[in-house]
């Protein structure tokens, strides 16, 4: 051991070596701390591109620091359309459509917030390139025949879109569908499944549909849509329209009390050029001028569903044709009347054969004719 530093140490005064030990203790208590980092904190360094189009759908890399997974970007101002988290130092971020220019890209995240100013900027096309333009919509139905503008709820009907584009093949071009139900694809031509029930019925439902095109100009990839297009559907529930009133114009015929106009009120002036109601006229006037019904004994039993075939024709079992409608529906009737030359009780089963007309989008009756019979078993009559 070299006791000639202690020896000299000894020379030192007490207090002088009290203050060197508090130096080189203090000295060592630094050297420790230096070895922690201090923290960044939030930060923004680079946005990668830094350009992109206007009408958005641009992905940016966004580097930094101390990302975390509920990070919010605003570019311009605007929220991004979408952001994915990948690490604490990368952000995935697809820019909303926003204005020409540039602008701070923010990051939110954590309670924090860091901006890179004038990080992005937004490039306008030049307007050489023209936007589509959807020109009409029109429908096919799922029935033979069925009228454009005219579906059933719960009904699977084809729109198509008739577009122009200067620039960009219409097959080329992608078709944004919105409305009510469900829509097939993003082409000119899309099935739609209309809701399964809609209040009241008819009710018209709109449909709305635009067109985008994706081009490059300047190395950058843009898009723009046409102005929306919309289209009308009347939406039925035929079934119950159809069958309900069929009942009601034999409810009605059955009331000696209800006036042959009012027995036919649902029935059209136009269908087979009015044929079947003036038909149905004569023998309403004849039932009222020759008998007095028992509308406590009337009885009727709808005879399954209606069966609808657009611009056909109803052929009954006796052979008679209603010519020109577009549904058919029967019912099982019991009548009972009394006779008013000479009170005499006549009773009578059978089924009423009911067709039916689309006219401007709304159901009417057309023909009304009776096969008779001895009873029908859906009345509880032998």
């Amino acid at each position: 051991m070299d006791f000639s530093l202690w020896d000299g140490l000894k020379a030192v005064p007490s207090r002088v070596i009290s203050i060197l030990l508090t130096v080189i203790a203090a000295a060592g208590a630094c050297a420790k701390s230096s070895t922690t980092q201090p923290t960044i904190g939030l930060q923004v360094t680079s946005v990668s591109p830094i350009v992109g189009s206007t009408g958005g759908g641009t992905t940016v890399t966004i580097t930094g620091n101390e990302f975390a997974s509920d990070a919010a970007v605003t570019i311009e101002g605007i929220p991004a359309a979408k952001v994915v988290f990948q690490s604490s130092t990368t952000l995935l971020a697809t820019t909303a459509a926003g204005p020409a220019g540039t602008g701070d890209v923010v990051v939110t995240s954590g309670g924090h917030t860091a901006t890179l100013r004038n990080g992005f900027g937004y490039v306008a096309p030049t307007g050489a390139n023209r936007p589509p333009v959807i020109t009409s919509i029109r429908s096919i139905g799922s029935r033979p025949g069925q009228p454009a503008g005219f579906a059933d709820q719960d009904e699977t009907v084809t729109l198509i879109a008739d577009a122009t584009d200067a620039e960009t093949p219409v097959s080329a071009l992608t078709f944004l569908w919105t409305g009510p139900g469900t829509f097939g694809g993003t082409t000119a031509t899309t099935s739609w499944h209309l809701p399964a029930m809609v209040s009241p019925a008819p009710s018209p439902i709109t449909v709305s549909v635009t067109a985008v095109e994706t081009f490059v100009e300047g190395k950058l990839t843009h898009t723009q849509t046409s102005d929306p297009k919309t289209f009308v559907m009347q939406v039925h529930d035929s079934q119950k329209e159809i069958l309900d009133m069929g009942q009601d114009f034999l409810t009605l015929f059955s009331n000696s009390t209800v006036s042959t106009t009012d027995v036919l009120h649902n029935f059209s002036t136009t269908c087979d050029g009015g044929q079947g109601r003036a038909d149905e006229k004569i023998d309403v006037d004849n039932n009222r001028a020759l008998y007095v019904q028992d509308f406590s004994a009337f009885k009727i039993s709808r005879r399954g569903p209606a069966m609808i075939n657009f611009h056909s024709a109803c052929v009954l079992p006796d052979g008679r044709v209603q010519a020109n409608v577009d549904a058919c529906a029967s019912y099982a009737v019991h009548w009972e009347v009394n006779k008013k030359s000479t009170g005499a009780r006549e009773i009578t089963n059978g089924v009423d054969y009911v067709s039916a007309a689309l006219e401007n989008n709304a159901w009417r009756l057309c023909h009304s004719s009776f096969i008779a019979s001895a009873g029908y078993p859906s009345l509880g009559i032998r």
